[in-house]
Parts: C-alpha cells; sequence; structure tokens
C-alpha cells in the first residue's frame, strides 16, 4: 500500500475560482519542489498528473470528478501492470489539481501505458501525464513512436497552436466543457 497524502483535500476546493498569474507561478514552483523531493527520496520515476486546462479558472464545472476518474484509472493500470506505487500526493488547488506517485518501475514503460490513457477517448485528451526520469527528464511519447498530442480542437500538433494562439481560451474552454459533460474514455478500456 502507498503511503498516501492529500493536500487541500476539501470538497471540490478552487471550483470556478479565477487564478492570478502570481498563483499559478507558484503552483509551479512547489510542483517542481515536490517532483525533486519524490526523485530524491525514492529516487524512482515519478508520474504526474494534471488536467489541460487553459485560461484563469483551471477547476471548472466536472473537474474534480474527471480527476478523480482519471486518478482511479492510472492507479489501476500501474496496478495491472505489476507497477508498484511507493508513494502518493494529491494536492486540490484553485491552480488546478494534480497527483504524485513515486512508482517502482522503469520510466520508458510506464509513459507507454500512461500514453494510453492520454490517448484513451476524449476525456483521455485532457489528461496531462508526465512520467519524470531519475535525472528530472520527462520521457517524451516521441521515444517510443508515438506522435505529438494533437489540438482539441484542429487535430495539428497541440504545441504549435498552443504557442501560435491559433484558438482563443473561450473555444477551446467551450470544447473542454464538452469533453467534460461527456466524460468518456473509448469502450475497449
Amino acid at each position: 500500500m502507498p503511503d498516501t497524502q492529500a493536500l487541500n483535500n476539501n470538497q471540490n476546493p478552487g471550483l470556478l475560482e479565477e487564478v492570478a498569474l502570481e498563483d499559478m507561478l507558484n503552483a509551479r514552483e512547489r510542483r517542481a519542489a515536490i517532483q525533486k523531493s519524490f526523485l530524491d527520496e525514492f529516487h524512482r520515476p515519478l508520474v504526474c498528473l494534471t488536467l489541460n486546462i487553459p485560461g484563469p479558472v483551471k477547476v471548472l464545472d466536472r473537474v474534480p470528478e474527471a480527476f478523480d476518474r482519471g486518478c482511479r484509472r492510472i492507479l489501476d493500470v500501474l496496478d495491472e501492470a505489476g507497477f508498484t506505487v511507493l508513494r502518493q500526493l494529491v494536492i486540490r488547488e484553485k491552480t488546478g489539481y494534480e497527483l504524485f506517485l513515486s512508482v517502482n518501475g522503469d520510466a520508458v514503460e510506464i509513459k507507454e501505458r500512461m500514453a494510453a490513457i492520454e490517448d484513451g477517448g476524449r476525456l483521455g485528451r485532457l489528461y496531462d501525464i508526465d512520467v519524470i526520469r531519475l535525472d528530472g527528464q520527462k520521457v517524451s511519447r516521441e521515444e517510443f513512436g508515438l506522435a505529438p498530442r494533437t489540438c482539441l480542437l484542429c487535430g495539428q500538433p497541440a504545441h504549435a497552436c498552443s504557442r501560435s494562439r491559433r484558438h482563443s481560451v473561450a473555444e477551446l474552454v467551450e470544447e473542454i466543457q464538452t469533453i467534460l459533460r461527456e466524460g468518456s474514455f473509448r469502450s475497449d478500456e
């Protein structure tokens, strides 16, 4: 049984609250510190789940349920593959919900399974599941032949659309809310 910890785990914290840039920067620093702490303590790959939610509101309606579903899916997939979770931390803040898992296993094998969750239907598209090696570097999808993730709206590489701001935040959030309402994974999972 993994060492489990939850921070600010009250009923749906941050729901529909706007987040200031300073709060997001502080959350990013906290995330990096937690990642370093997990890697230093356990010397095992780290799995991190966040949701891809653009704009100033990170906890939309149905985000708590989608996040919980993603956490369960990740834990189930790791368990089915025989990976052991050594420690688990869940953070629920208005800056977004985050899951951190120290996992005993090969980082590339873990990332392959996490990419299958990300690619597993429309809800999976909202999950950003990073797998971080002991040296602090993320395992990329390209390392095992997967294409980069695509844009929710146009199917082009997501990083290109994001960088060029091809779509408005309002357009993206509207599509994300549709996905959250549908809440579906592929039926073959």
